[in-house]
C-alpha cells in the first residue's frame, strides 16, 4: 500500500478510535509534512490533543483547521468548547456566533454556546440557548439537563421539574 495523507488520516482515525492517540498523532503530523493546508488532518490532530489533554496543542491544530476551511461548523463548535476550556471566553464566543452566522440551526452550537453564558452567570442567554438547542434537537440530553439547571439558578421551579421529569423518562439523571 502507497502510503498517502489519505491513507494516513485512516490510519489516525483508526488509532484514535482504539485509544492509541499518540499514534494517530504521528500519522497526522507525517500527512501533514506532505499536506499542510489539509483542515481534516489538523482537525483530526485536535481531537487527539484533545483527547489527551494537551489543549493549547489542540487549540493550535483547531485555528489552522479554521483558517484553510472557515466554513467548517465542526471545527468552529469544537474550537469554541476548547477555547472556553482553556477560559478563552471571548474567543470561544466568537467561534460560537460565527458558527451560528454560518449555520443558525445548529442545536450543537446552541448548546454549547449555552454552556458559556451558564458559566459566566448569565442565566437568561444561557436560558435562551438551551431551550433554541432544543427546538433543534428535541433529543439532546445535554442541552434538556443543562436547560433544567439553568431555570433552577433562575428560580424557575415548575421548568425544572418539567425538564427533570423528561430526563428520568429518559433514563437521564
Amino acid at each position: 500500500m502507497i502510503e498517502s495523507p489519505a491513507s494516513l488520516n485512516d490510519l489516525a482515525v483508526q488509532l484514535a478510535s482504539d485509544g492509541c492517540h499518540d499514534e494517530a498523532i504521528a500519522c497526522l503530523q507525517k500527512a501533514l509534512l506532505v499536506e499542510p493546508h489539509n483542515p481534516v488532518l489538523w482537525y483530526n490532530l485536535a481531537l487527539s490533543y484533545r483527547v489527551l489533554g494537551r489543549q493549547d496543542d489542540a487549540r493550535a491544530s483547531l485555528i489552522n483547521a479554521v483558517r484553510e476551511a472557515p466554513e467548517d461548523i465542526d471545527a468552529l463548535n469544537t474550537l469554541g468548547v476548547v477555547s472556553h476550556e482553556l477560559g478563552d471566553d471571548a474567543g470561544a464566543a466568537e467561534c460560537y456566533r460565527t458558527a451560528l452566522e454560518l449555520e443558525p440551526g445548529n442545536g450543537t452550537v446552541w448548546n454549547n454556546y449555552g454552556v458559556l453564558f451558564f458559566g459566566q452567570s448569565r442565566f437568561d442567554e444561557a436560558r435562551s440557548s438551551f431551550e433554541k438547542a432544543l427546538s433543534l434537537i428535541p433529543e439532546l440530553d445535554d442541552a434538556l439537563y443543562n436547560l433544567r439547571d439553568t431555570y433552577e439558578e433562575l428560580g424557575m421551579t415548575d421548568e425544572m421539574d418539567k425538564c427533570d421529569a423528561m430526563l428520568k423518562q429518559r433514563n437521564v439523571e
